[in-house]
């Protein structure tokens, strides 16, 4: 590991965090300390600003599901600290076994992660309404319902065609569960552009769905129990798979989806669009979080959370 990776380990580690935790604490005690295990809290804010207050709460990012428990519990067990105001926030990820050890202060997402509130319909009408100027009731409501069509038809082949895929890291997230895994899997660096191909007319898998290595090509003799890929598939069945997938791979097809719609609004011949129009927005790969945050949904259950927290710290 070279040294500017034992730094951002060092950087994101628990005790780092925690001394974070002090600072802000010592600061103001009547702060709202919000505890995130990544760059969730580009979601959370506006979120957060809207129920607490722009000026009642600090973040602290600890870069991890884990150290964000580990946190909790060190605050909960201090003499001092556990009268402190913090919350939590975490993904749900694959671990439907996962038992939440303090439900008044952690929120747990109600799909995979927070990634899952950008890729619904909901959220897409409210992009093309305010980026592309169609709605329902304009003089563009012939396209707007062509879009929402098209979104829903792109967005189910997309599920179909990363199924396997998410069985296949939630098999090896059984298996880590179980003891049974030689090692972690390596899925944050899995692009979207090597599992599938989104056009606006259709979207095609582009890996092997009958080969783990087509995808996890580093991870040598990767060996998936049958149990447990059995089991990750009767997980997702009867569910809304667009909550319990991945989320990564969910906001960046709504990304793409979004530039391929942007790129016939706005050319000169149209094949999609009736007409030309003007789209301003551009989506970044690594920031679409922020980019598409007011846009995402908010679910009922983190609305509960916010206004149970806002009652109870009575800010």
């Amino acid at each position: 590991m070279d040294r500017v990776a034992i730094m951002q380990e060092y950087g994101n580690s628990y005790s780092v965090k925690f001394l974070e935790f002090t600072r802000i604490y010592s600061k103001d005690k009547s702060i709202i300390i919000c505890i995130f295990e990544g760059q969730d809290e580009k979601y959370f804010s506006s979120r957060l600003d809207l129920k607490i207050g722009q000026d009642k709460w600090k973040g602290i990012n600890t870069g991890g599901k884990k150290s964000v428990l580990e946190l909790n519990d060190s605050i909960m067990l201090h003499p001092v600290y556990k009268e402190s105001y913090f919350v939590c926030f975490i993904d749900h990820d694959f671990e439907d076994w996962f038992v939440n050890p303090n439900p008044d202060k952690i929120y747990v997402t109600n799909g995979y992660s927070i990634e899952n509130s950008y890729s619904t319909e909901s959220c897409f009408k409210r992009v093309i309404s305010s980026e592309f100027g169609i709605n329902e009731f304009n003089e563009s409501r012939i396209d707007f319902h062509k879009c929402i069509n098209l979104f829903n038809l792109r967005f189910t082949e997309f599920i179909d065609k990363v199924y396997i895929f998410n069985c296949w890291v939630k098999a090896h997230r059984i298996m880590e569960r179980d003891s049974k895994a030689p090692k972690k899997l390596n899925v944050r660096n899995v692009k979207i552009t090597s599992l599938v191909n989104i056009q606006l007319n259709s979207v095609s898998a582009i890996y092997d769905q009958s080969d783990p290595h087509s995808i996890f090509k580093d991870y040598e003799e990767l060996n998936l129990c049958e149990e447990a890929l059995e089991e990750a598939k009767l997980s997702f069945k009867n569910k809304e798979n667009c909550l319990v997938f991945r989320g990564k791979q969910q906001i960046e097809f709504m990304r793409i989806f979004l530039m391929r719609l942007k790129e016939d609004r706005t050319s000169k011949t149209p094949s999609f669009f009736s007409s030309k129009g003007n789209v301003m927005l551009g989506l970044s790969k690594d920031n679409c979080i922020s980019e598409l945050s007011q846009y995402a949904d908010t679910p009922e259950c983190l609305i509960g959370f916010l206004e149970s927290v806002s009652r109870i710290y009575a800010v």
